[in-house]
């Protein structure tokens, strides 16, 4: 009898190990997947900005207005996004909360050119721009003069991505997002020799 009642506890022990084991391989599984999406989404909206922001000024001129919109949340330029010479007008701006996503710090991201306004659901949290002049000092901001416009020089970005959905930590009651940090100060070949006094 004694056998047996150890035998039950013993047993009752291994199921309890392998159900905890299975349980934590679950929560890192969702864990890397989660994390894995949030630095490819990352990756592919730092690409894209990027490449917009060194267009401001492609193929404008050198006596047009370049920057039309400047401050924290939204920039609006002129650009030439292709090398046909067509020039586009370039609108960043961060939009309303995502109501369709269970993050609720997650904000859309909008992007508008010439053919049209893309909202994207992509986790951003935190879209923050600032603007450098020719000695690299910050500009106070909003600009709002065309001299102020044509003094910038720089545009540093900074996006915080994090993941649609939360992570149930293992034996926990809370849960986690994934986030992931992207900031890069962007010298636009097209502004540097713009109004140099």
């Amino acid at each position: 009898m004694l056998d047996m009642v150890g035998s039950a506890i013993i047993f009752g022990i291994l199921i309890l190990t392998v159900a905890r084991v299975q349980e934590n391989l679950n929560s890192t599984m969702y864990q890397n997947t989660f994390n894995t999406q949030t630095q490819q989404l990352a990756i592919n909206i730092a690409r894209q900005m990027e490449y917009d922001f060194t267009k401001v000024g492609y193929r404008v001129g050198t006596t047009n207005q370049k920057i039309f919109y400047a401050d924290s949340t939204k920039i609006a330029f002129k650009g030439s996004l292709t090398y046909s010479g067509t020039v586009d007008s370039i609108i960043y701006e961060l939009g309303e909360l995502d109501t369709t996503s269970q993050n609720p710090r997650d904000y859309r991201l909008l992007r508008t050119t010439n053919s049209g306004t893309i909202s994207q659901r992509i986790g951003v949290v935190d879209f923050r721009l600032s603007y450098f002049d020719t000695t690299n000092t910050a500009m106070a901001l909003p600009i709002s003069t065309v001299a102020a416009f044509n003094a910038i020089r720089s545009v540093n970005v900074r996006v915080r991505f994090e993941s649609l959905e939360p992570v149930q930590q293992a034996f926990q009651d809370s849960a986690t997002y994934f986030g992931v940090n992207w900031e890069k100060l962007i010298y636009a070949r097209n502004l540097g020799g713009l109004n140099l006094r």
